[in-house]
């Protein structure tokens, strides 16, 4: 048995297309770019799956899980851009302020945390740049971000040296 013919690929899309595009809505807010994708990749296929159907609720699955995270985690570091960004655009005293917040941090630290929130690059993009592998920039920015948080919040209760003694 050889690959799917394309005949067979445009029956098996008009029987099962919208079905797969309702199942992929449950986990991504693009089905039908995954069940375009499915089907891409089952016409690269050099051989024809036994099943074709379930091969394809099988992958439409897979890359809607995947899509559907990718979009979450997206929705996070947007949110975390937006956070930068308003700090850095109004006021001259917030600028100073994430100034002296940036300072605070190691120079590779600071280094990535600017490429990813204020440069937009990748994660693959800054490794190059900053001749480190991708976990490792990611791992310094994670760990950046914590400590600028930390100096961003409040503290739960003032240092002892500073509860006023009457």
């Amino acid at each position: 048995m050889g690959p799917v013919s394309a005949t067979r690929i445009a029956e098996l899309f008009d029987r099962y297309a919208a079905a797969l595009e309702l199942y992929a809505a449950q986990c991504t807010t693009t089905p039908a770019d995954c069940v375009q994708e499915a089907f891409l990749e089952l016409a690269r296929q050099s051989m024809a799956p036994n099943d074709p159907a379930a091969w394809l609720f099988r992958v439409v699955r897979n890359r809607a899980i995947n899509a559907g995270r990718a979009a979450a985690r997206r929705t996070k570091h947007e949110t975390t851009i937006a956070r930068w960004n308003t700090l850095r655009a109004s006021d001259p005293t917030d600028e100073v302020i994430l100034k002296d917040l940036l300072e605070q941090l190691e120079d590779r630290s600071r280094e990535i945390v600017v490429l990813r929130l204020w440069g937009g690059l990748s994660w693959q993009e800054i490794a190059d740049l900053t001749t480190t592998s991708r976990s490792a920039a990611h791992r310094i920015y994670t760990e950046a971000l914590a400590q600028l948080r930390r100096h961003l919040e409040p503290p739960i209760c003032p240092p002892i040296n500073q509860i006023n003694r009457t």
